[in-house]
């Protein structure tokens, strides 16, 4: 038996319409890249995606903007009254 890693099933299909000119620009830089017309956009997009989500998920901000942010956070916490009352009536949150 062997102990190659056996690749995820590939289930999934997404087709995408293209002009004849982006048809030409992908299969160009395919052929330059030595890939599939699959391969290559299928590498191209994923990279994107991951980068699209990356640049969501983390806020970057400026020193100055980082250090009103952290001055923020060091405030005295302010009560909210809606929240006071909700925990005086009910004191103990439900088990989940």
């Amino acid at each position: 038996m062997s102990s190659r890693a056996v690749p995820p099933l590939k289930r999934h299909r997404l087709e995408v319409r293209v002009t004849p000119e982006q048809d030409a620009l992908i299969r160009e830089a395919a052929d330059l890249e030595h890939a599939t017309v699959t391969s290559f956009v299928l590498d191209t997009v994923t990279a994107r995606a991951a980068t699209v989500i990356e640049q969501h998920r983390d806020l970057t901000l400026s020193n100055e903007a980082f250090d009103r942010f952290m001055a923020e956070l060091d405030k005295p916490a302010t009560p909210v009254e809606q929240l006071s009352d909700l925990f005086q009536r009910h004191p103990k949150l439900p088990e989940a």
